[in-house]
């Protein structure tokens, strides 16, 4: 069954290689990709990295000006890109126990479609994945955060007011319910009120 998308993504290409650039923009999965940059050498990734945020980086290794690895490494650990290196498959044993605790993706040269495609879709797959999770501890972060601002609010009626706990925590629910507000909403209007 294949899955539809609707999220396009972006990608920095970092190869010395035209060849090698025009083969990785005809693999990548169709209509999934909505900026596709190209930097010919490291100094010239690190500039646009600066300017713009990219999904994915993928590094052809080696660069003119440098091998390609401590970059690729470097970027994984400064960006929130996801970062690709293509480097020839009779080091990528090598590379890859260098630059795997990173969370640098090897794959080996010369590339397929195959590989190319299925390196790009799983790590797709995973940020789809990490944006979900961060989604959820957003969406946690912000309900503990009403139940601190609720609590601080229950305290200042129990104290100012001389309300049980029960009676605060009544009160800042039919307020809310007959307001039409959230219970944070009253909440912050309590804690305005008293402090």
């Amino acid at each position: 069954m294949q899955k539809s998308f609707e999220t396009s993504y972006s990608i920095l290409i970092v190869s010395s290689s035209e060849q090698l650039v025009t083969f990785i923009k005809k693999v990548l999965p169709k209509g999934r990709f909505n900026r596709i940059e190209v930097a010919h050498s490291a100094s010239q990734a690190k500039r646009e990295l600066v300017e713009s945020a990219y999904d994915i980086v993928l590094v052809s290794s080696p660069l003119p000006d440098e091998m390609g690895v401590d970059f690729a490494m470097d970027v994984n650990e400064r960006y929130t890109s996801s970062v690709l290196l293509a480097v020839p498959g009779e080091v990528e044993g090598e590379v890859t126990s260098r630059v795997i605790d990173y969370g640098v993706i090897t794959i080996p040269k010369p590339l397929t479609p195959k590989s190319l495609d299925n390196s790009v879709r799983i790590v797709l797959a995973f940020r789809e994945k990490f944006k979900k999770a961060a989604k959820k501890v957003t969406t946690l972060e912000d309900k503990m955060e009403e139940i601190r601002i609720v609590n601080r609010a229950k305290l200042i009626l129990v104290e100012k007011e001389g309300m049980s706990e029960d009676e605060a925590h009544r009160y800042i629910g039919k307020s809310a319910m007959d307001r039409s507000l959230t219970r944070r909403q009253v909440s912050e209007e309590i804690l305005a009120k008293f402090t």
